[in-house]
């Protein structure tokens, strides 16, 4: 599976101490349990209110490039990816640059950004992919891509095409557009849909995987944890005392399980509490309003 991050803050902040974590988290993973996260790598981040974006074809832990940049970059929010494909290698879907998360999208001039985790089927009498073309054709329309026709970016695109017919103010529209699309019979099968997405408003993030395989519960996981200026890991970071930041992971990172990791990086780091999202359950964080947090049942 992926490794999906996202962070919203109400104050510029650095998020390299969260990125050296996740690559120690990752590179660990790989070493010790052949676990390897080496498909791609990526980040995003709000610079004078728009998305920029960053992607790497190395592994996370090996981005001399992302590594320098997540070190002088501030930001009200980031979304980080490292991607771990399942699609074979030799095709044009497998490890290139062109396949490495987020994917960007504009609707009335504002970037859109989205990662992914899992894997999708759509129905094909609906959707057709020219991956050796970079062409999707949906509701006979033809959308450009930007990778060889991932399955994470083709639901981007839907999503977004949805999204524009639908109109409207979020985040009301993004969670009415998808639970449409969800119940439309586009989707036929999948494993996850795990995301995290970005507005020039707002991070969203949804935990949606398939119940009818038990492990998945296990498997396609996704926490969200808010850190203060005033909590003992804000004061270990040297946080301003109103600082807030809140955390959305695929695994808490900094919980019981990693934190042997976390302290080989910053001694006696506490342990941290982090809130799992339930099945069908999106996340809504309006951006630089961490303490905002709305939770919603999809469906």
């Amino acid at each position: 599976m992926c490794r999906l991050l996202g962070m919203t803050s109400n104050f510029d902040t650095y998020l390299n101490f969260t990125f050296e974590i996740l690559s120690n988290i990752l590179k660990k993973l790989c070493n010790e349990k052949g676990i390897c996260h080496r498909h791609g790598c990526g980040i995003a981040w709000v610079q004078t209110g728009r998305w920029e974006f960053k992607r790497d074809e190395n592994p996370l832990w090996e981005s001399a490039e992302l590594k320098k940049l997540i070190n002088w970059t501030r930001t009200k929010a980031m979304i980080i990816h490292a991607r771990m494909s399942t699609y074979p290698e030799y095709s044009l879907q497998g490890p290139k640059l062109d396949n490495a998360h987020p994917f960007v999208d504009e609707i009335i001039g504002f970037r859109w950004v989205f990662i992914q985790n899992g894997y999708v089927k759509f129905d094909r009498t609906r959707v057709r992919v020219r991956p050796q073309d970079k062409i999707l054709e949906y509701r006979g329309r033809v959308f450009a891509l930007s990778s060889y026709g991932v399955d994470s970016e083709v639901f981007f695109k839907i999503f977004m095409h949805e999204l524009r017919e639908y109109g409207g103010e979020e985040p009301r529209n993004v969670i009415n557009t998808l639970e449409h699309l969800l119940s439309s019979g586009t989707i036929t099968d999948y494993h996850s849909l795990n995301f995290i997405m970005g507005s020039h408003r707002y991070l969203y993030a949804f935990r949606y995987y398939n119940e009818e395989r038990e492990e998945y519960e296990q498997k396609y996981t996704l926490y969200y944890m808010k850190r203060t200026g005033l909590s003992p890991a804000g004061k270990i970071l040297k946080k301003r005392s109103n600082e807030i930041m809140t955390f959305i992971s695929s695994e808490p990172i900094t919980g019981p399980e990693w934190i042997d990791v976390v302290r080989t990086i910053r001694k006696d780091f506490p342990v941290e509490g982090w809130i799992p999202i339930k099945n069908r359950q999106m996340i809504t964080v309006p951006i630089g309003k961490p303490d905002q947090i709305h939770i919603e049942q999809i469906g």
